[in-house]
């Protein structure tokens, strides 16, 4: 039995468009399950554009910056002179002022609070206007593009922060990892944000991604304090680099021991927030110890007493070299270009004289440096053939602790630093390669009660050209 003409037509119409809205509702399906019509969707960022700038990457940090990677694939230098970021939420304005060398690339992050909110979707458009300096025809030129993508959120616990443009002026781009030193005073904007009681424990550091970044609070008065902050990407030559400083309310504690803690020696309870073996490249406490540690070892004659927040070396007998040292030294840490340190004190004694010591040799005994604390004290030098050389430095040690610095250079150039002023520097102390890291003392004649304490010991990178890129504080928002 054949159906009538209508009611075949009315199926094939409902057959038709059903596949139709079938297809539709799959399609839609699959669109919602990569998070297309969600505003917490993580897609991957779009890029398009950006002529004569190679690859591109950029991230919006949500109410904070934008951020961009450029490249330079014109074969010639470009000066990046200005930036103009335009959405539907804002305008921003940015003169980085940058030289990108062909074939590398220079991350400038612009401080922007309109551009983006956190978590939404947003599209940026950028006229990125440069210079070919030195060429026939050095410009100016201009490289336009989009990007589109999800905006990043800046750490749930950052009720506020607040802005840091480190600034690397040298010749030499900062290695990675990088402990930068951020030296926060009370004319600091953020002053009045950071928690008193205990000092600093609602302070985090954070990337223009928002990633926490690994932070160590070394010491704080009633008008400065100084953080290491473990900055994971390199500040190329002559370039800058924005990370955040977070606030959370000053009653929340956000200190721990994974990425943002504090020197031992300041927590209530001793190194209850420690983080410094994550923080720098090498990190050792010596506070609570019953032994020394893996890979540390005792100069034949001395005697170690161990506390809960120090040790304290000594020598069994008058006039005899006493000290720790470190041996091997982990070959991942053996740059011929290091900044070693340990925090502690020096005998203090004038007529007995004391020498104490951070360097590198071949053996535990040479090729050293050490402040001598006869009268006047000197600060000395041995060599490879244990020729010394001293200065008058006018400096002598007291029983408070303080950082001692030594930055080994190339396995040739020297520069000691007590709580990080320069008392020293020479081009010709040693030339040995870094197999033993030494810190040691003598009693030089001295009666047996002439100890010198250890409290921590750590490695970091070196700054460029030995000095350390310059922090600018921003507004607090």
């Amino acid at each position: 039995m054949s159906l009538p003409r209508r009611s075949q037509s009315a199926l094939e119409y409902m057959m038709t468009y059903g596949w139709a809205i079938l297809v539709i509702v799959i399609v839609a399906a699959v669109l919602y399950s990569l998070g297309i019509f969600s505003p917490s969707s993580s897609l991957s960022t779009t890029i398009t554009g950006f002529s004569n700038l190679g690859t591109v990457n950029a991230v919006c940090l949500g109410g904070t910056s934008f951020t961009i990677s450029m490249g330079d694939s014109t074969g010639y230098p470009i000066n990046i002179t200005q930036i103009n970021l335009t959405s539907s939420s804002g305008k921003t304005t940015y003169s980085p002022n940058i030289l990108i060398q062909p074939n590398s690339i220079q991350t400038v992050t612009v401080p922007s609070s309109s551009l983006c909110s956190p978590g939404a979707r947003y599209s940026v458009s950028a006229v990125i206007s440069y210079l070919e300096p030195g060429q026939i025809f050095p410009g100016p030129y201009t490289s336009t593009g989009t990007v589109a993508g999800t905006a990043a959120s800046p750490p749930s616990s950052a009720t506020s922060y607040e802005p840091l443009t480190i600034t690397n002026s040298q010749n030499q781009g900062t290695p990675t990892p990088f402990q930068q030193m951020i030296n926060v005073t009370s004319s600091s904007p953020g002053w009045a944000d950071i928690s008193s009681s205990p000092f600093g424990q609602n302070v985090e550091f954070f990337s223009a991604t928002g990633q926490i970044l690994d932070s160590w609070l070394e010491n704080y008065t009633s008008a400065h304090a100084i953080w290491w902050v473990k900055l994971t990407s390199s500040i190329p030559v002559g370039s800058k680099q924005i990370i955040y400083m977070g606030f959370a309310p000053t009653s929340t504690n956000l200190f721990n021991t994974n990425n943002v803690g504090e020197a031992p020696q300041l927590s209530s309870t001793y190194a209850e927030y420690d983080d410094g073996a994550n923080t720098f490249l090498y990190y050792q406490r010596f506070g609570g110890l019953s032994s020394l540690p893996n890979n540390w070892s005792s100069i034949s004659g001395t005697v170690i007493t161990y506390y809960p927040m120090y040790i304290e070396v000594a020598a069994i007998t008058s006039s005899t070299w006493y000290g720790i040292y470190m041996n091997p030294i982990p070959s991942s840490l053996s740059s011929s270009t290091t900044v070693w340190e340990y925090y502690g004190n020096e005998y203090d004694s004038k007529i007995a004289g004391s020498a104490v010591g951070i360097g590198i040799g071949s053996t535990n005994e040479i090729s050293y440096g050490f402040l001598e604390g006869d009268n006047p004290p000197n600060l000395v030098f041995l060599d490879n053939n244990n020729n010394g050389f001293s200065i008058n430095t006018g400096y002598y040690d007291t029983n408070d602790s303080k950082i001692y610095t030594m930055e080994i250079v190339s396995g040739k150039d020297v520069n000691m630093y007590v709580n990080y002023k320069q008392i020293y520097s020479t081009t010709s102390a040693t030339s040995a390669s870094p197999t033993y890291f030494v810190i040691q003392s003598s009693n030089n004649g001295g009666t047996l009660s002439s100890p010198i304490t250890i409290e921590w010991f750590r490695l970091r990178a070196y700054p460029p050209n030995g000095v350390m890129p310059s922090v600018s504080f921003g507004s607090v928002s």
